[in-house]
């Protein structure tokens, strides 16, 4: 096991990680939740095989952001 630092600098360096760590957490959860919702809409909007395509020109369109 690792002794814990007494160094100021290393510590504020460590939370900073753990911070940046839960900021990306957040993130990536936020881009999951919406597009899981964005798919939701398209398949109850499109049913069968007209949700592929409705798929691809959704993904084309929202390419640019």
């Amino acid at each position: 096991m690792r002794a814990m630092s007494t160094d100021p600098d290393a510590r504020f360096k460590t939370v900073l990680q753990v911070l940046s760590i839960l900021c990306l957490i957040g993130l990536m959860a936020m881009i999951f939740h919406k597009g899981f919702a964005d798919l939701s809409v398209l398949w109850k909007q499109h049913s069968g095989g007209e949700f592929w395509a409705a798929l691809g020109r959704y993904l084309l369109r929202n390419l640019a952001g």
